[in-house]
C-alpha cells in the first residue's frame, strides 16, 4: 500500500471514531423509587451529649374533625405547631378555625 492510501484509511477511521456519541452519565435522580424512602433522623444527638430540653406546649385536645389546634404566639401571623418538633409556622392569610399543614411532618392542624 502506498503512503497515500494508508493516510486515507487512517483519516476515514478517525472520522468514524469521532462520530460515535459519548456514553451518557448515570442518572442522579430517580423520581419513583421502587421502595419507600428510609426516614432520616435529623435531630439525632451524639450519645455523650445530654439531649436538649424538649419544648412542649400545653397539649391541646383535638378540635372539630379530630385535628388538634395550634398554639398562638405573640406574632398574630405565626402559630406553634401541635406536633413535634413544635415548629413556629407562618399562617398569614389563614382564618381562625381553618386547617393548615405542618411542613416538617405533613400533619394537619387547626388554626386557633
Amino acid at each position: 500500500m502506498s503512503k497515500l492510501s494508508i493516510a486515507a484509511v487512517v483519516t476515514c477511521f478517525s472520522s468514524l471514531v469521532a462520530c460515535i456519541p459519548p456514553d451518557l452519565p448515570p442518572a442522579r435522580f430517580h423520581p419513583n423509587p421502587p421502595y419507600p424512602p428510609t426516614p432520616v433522623d435529623t435531630y439525632r444527638q451524639p450519645s455523650d451529649v445530654a439531649p436538649p430540653e424538649e419544648r412542649s406546649p400545653a397539649p391541646t385536645p383535638p378540635g372539630i374533625g379530630g385535628y388538634p389546634t395550634a398554639t398562638r404566639t405573640t406574632n398574630p401571623n405565626q402559630v406553634l405547631s401541635p406536633y413535634e418538633p413544635f415548629n413556629v409556622i407562618d399562617v398569614e392569610g389563614f382564618k381562625t378555625g381553618q386547617l393548615a399543614r405542618d411542613p416538617s411532618n405533613q400533619k394537619i392542624f387547626r388554626i386557633p
